[in-house]
């Protein structure tokens, strides 16, 4: 009898609460619990919530670090970075790909790796993978007469179509410039000519497309950040610091915690990180000075940095530059 009252008060639970409860749990666990009912199926299935659940996780800053070693490839919560996590999940490379396969981007969950002949798009939370084929821009295809190096990746989400795009930008031997975006909505690629400058191209190349704010950002040139914005289907200009744009410095792109950043070595072991806390506007960039000559950053959180130092130690910093954590990392990379 008891029994018996526990399973009627489940069933008399209303839709809403329980949307608001699978709302809150992992994508591994909703793909479980789509087996409990036909209505759970067709509920977790909808498109609408899995919207809704992007957009809770989204305003959770559910961030995670993508990490492989000894162990195999692992995702880890930046906050337990610093400490044995036993329960962090363990991951699997869709098609067999190795561990260093080459990410170019990551957008709303999703990976996008790549290996010629295919770009992969991964969802690391259900194993899930889609591969993309692009064989079309290899060199055996002289009517294009592509210059090979000149690849440009990035992946995005187009709010406006609810879809999303696998990019590639390249040049031929004659200088002219080239933008390819696949739809995964309608599931073909499509090409359109560009111009940009020949040294954008240059530094892009070196760079994974960032996803932030609706636009894809790559590499810093001497005086702004390269970006194309998923809707309008354009490429336009972020300005960087000031001080960086009028006495340019070697910088690399970073994103960090959902912020633009930019770091810069110099000569004085030091790094300084500048972050842009305001997207778009150029008076909003701040620094952050570490004491480190080659530290690479991971993350940035609450007016805090996480990265490696020279010696190949995981340090958390403050804004002043203090050590707040530190371990060594032997058999890991992030």
């Amino acid at each position: 009898m008891e029994m018996m009252k526990i399973m009627n008060y489940k069933k008399d639970l209303p839709t809403e609460l329980i949307m608001e409860i699978l709302l809150r749990l992992p994508v591994k666990s909703l793909m479980r619990f789509k087996c409990v009912s036909k209505s759970w199926f067709a509920m977790i299935s909808d498109e609408n919530f899995a919207k809704s659940h992007f957009k809770f996780s989204a305003e959770s800053k559910n961030h995670r670090i993508l990490c492989y070693g000894d162990d195999g490839l692992m995702s880890i919560h930046p906050d337990l970075l610093f400490h044995h996590d036993p329960d962090s999940p363990k991951l699997s490379l869709p098609h067999s790909l190795p561990v260093n396969v080459s990410i170019q981007g990551s957008c709303r969950g999703f990976i996008m790796l790549q290996e010629f002949p295919y770009l992969i798009i991964w969802n690391p939370s259900t194993g899930e993978s889609r591969r993309i084929p692009y064989d079309h821009l290899s060199a055996s295809n002289i009517e294009l007469r592509i210059l090979m190096d000149s690849f440009i990746f990035g992946f995005g989400y187009d709010a406006s179509k609810d879809d999303y795009l696998a990019i590639i930008v390249w040049s031929n031997v004659d200088g002219r410039k080239f933008l390819e975006y696949f739809s995964m909505r309608i599931n073909q690629w499509e090409r359109v000519e560009v111009v940009l400058p020949s040294t954008a191209m240059d530094a892009a190349a070196s760079s994974p497309g960032y996803y932030l704010n609706g636009a894809i950002h790559w590499d810093a040139m001497s005086d702004f950040i390269l970006a194309f914005d998923m809707i309008e289907r354009q490429f336009f200009e972020i300005p960087l610091p000031e001080p960086l744009a009028k006495d340019y410095m070697s910088c690399c792109l970073e994103l960090l915690g959902g912020f633009l950043c930019l770091c810069v070595w110099n000569e004085s072991k030091k790094t300084e990180i500048w972050v842009m806390k305001e997207y778009g506007v150029q008076s909003s960039w701040a620094v952050f000075s570490i004491p480190e000559g080659n530290f690479d950053p991971l993350y940035f959180a609450a007016g805090e940095i996480t990265g490696f130092t020279s010696n190949g130690e995981l340090a958390k910093y403050n804004n002043n530059g203090e050590v707040l954590e530190y371990v060594e990392i032997d058999d890991w990379n992030y």
